[in-house]
């Protein structure tokens, strides 16, 4: 009777958990970010020489659509990323994820 009971219960859980929309393993499913976006843009090379976003301490070769950089400014970003092409497929020059400005959280002038 108990085994019988905890089964029950996990499989509500399990139920209540996965939801009956877009599951969080889902890739295609809208991530929402919170990224620090330092002060400068950085050279970097991609397909050519170019200037890059530093978020997170790292290379971004994207841009975040919604969002203009200002030099000397560090920004503390809420972003949704979501997938734009089948891993299988993405064109070699482009990235699989598309990224968009949700908020500014803040803004600190270096």
């Amino acid at each position: 009777m108990t085994n019988g009971l905890i089964r029950v219960f996990l499989t509500v859980l399990t139920v209540m958990f996965s939801g009956s929309g877009s599951s969080a393993s889902d890739p295609t499913s809208p991530t929402v970010l919170r990224v620090t976006v330092g002060p400068q843009l950085v050279d970097c090379v991609g397909v050519g020489p170019m200037k890059c976003l530093v978020l997170d301490r790292r290379n971004f070769y994207q841009n975040i659509d919604g969002f203009e950089h200002k030099a000397g400014v560090t920004y503390v970003l809420d972003i949704e990323r979501r997938q734009r092409f089948d891993p299988e497929t993405v064109p070699a020059d482009a990235g699989l994820y598309a990224h968009r400005l949700l908020a500014i959280v803040s803004r600190d002038p270096s």
